[in-house]
């Protein structure tokens, strides 16, 4: 039993050591010569949706002309807008009635250059993405819980003990896994049934590099304002936890593309620097 015991150390061990073996280097760092917040880089990573800071308003940025096009002016547009299969973005507009909020959905026409009504106002519209994409699984939260919609059907989930409710939750590259970040807990990794894969501690705004690494932001503040924030980019295992923003700037709300090896974020004062990674693996 105890050889047993120290074989696995040693290969535990060592697949630690092989993990942290890895290297990331910032290839490069440019500012948009655009001001916005919250960007959300397509798939592909030649485009780049940002907003305002309350979210009103959605312009595209596009890498290969370096041109920026007014999507929308209304508000609630900058609110998690998400890239379709079918080559259009779709996103919500708010409207208040009898102190009441409710959404819609609109979609813009990459191509064809077009506006068209999705959706008509209405109550607890679901995320964006649920609409836009093909995908047999869709993950999202409603504040107090994950839920997951597969074939037509809504599962419940409430992986972590004594979490305050889930934000931020996505589906992984691969469509296996789910990162949320349960509040007043941390950040975690799961199964599509729950079971904890990795536990990535304090890491906010977490999103998919790809299906071994996230980024996330580790913010401070007084109450008020934030007085602190840096783009982390972590691995599932553990091993790696890389700073990529500049330690001077308060960096928040990362976006990634791994097919274009690039990692984006706006600071507080509303620039967007886009990052060129070079992970080796």
């Amino acid at each position: 039993m105890k050889i047993k015991k120290l074989l696995f150390s040693a290969l535990l061990l060592f697949s630690v050591m092989s993990i942290s073996s890895q290297t990331i280097k910032i290839e490069k760092s440019a500012l948009l010569d655009q001001k916005g917040f919250h960007p959300i880089l397509n798939v592909s990573g030649n485009l780049l949706a940002f907003s305002s800071e309350n979210y009103k308003g959605l312009n595209l940025y596009d890498f290969s002309n370096k041109s920026t096009l007014k999507v929308s002016d209304e508000p609630g547009a900058g609110f998690q807008p998400a890239f379709s299969d079918d080559g259009k973005i779709l996103y919500k507009n708010t409207v208040y009635r009898s102190n009441l909020k409710y959404e819609g959905l609109k979609s813009y026409d990459l191509q064809r250059k077009t506006i068209k009504v999705e959706l008509e106002p209405q109550r607890n519209l679901k995320p964006a993405q649920k609409y836009g994409n093909k995908t047999a699984t869709l993950v999202w939260s409603d504040g107090r819980n994950l839920n997951i919609d597969r074939n037509g059907e809504t599962k419940i989930l409430n992986p972590i003990e004594n979490a305050n409710g889930y934000i931020w939750a996505s589906l992984s590259p691969n469509g296996q896994m789910i990162l949320f970040n349960a509040v007043a807990v941390g950040t975690f990794v799961t199964d599509l049934k729950g079971n904890i894969i990795a536990s990535l501690g304090y890491l906010n705004a977490p999103v998919w590099y790809d299906n071994e690494f996230v980024v996330g932001m580790q913010d401070k503040d007084d109450g008020n304002d934030v007085t602190e924030s840096k783009v982390i980019l972590k691995n599932l295992a553990g091993t790696v936890a890389k700073q990529l923003s500049d330690s001077g700037q308060i960096a928040m709300y990362p976006t990634a593309s791994s097919v274009a090896k690039k990692v984006a974020y706006n600071t507080i004062e509303g620039n967007i620097y886009v990052l060129e990674l070079d992970i080796n693996k």
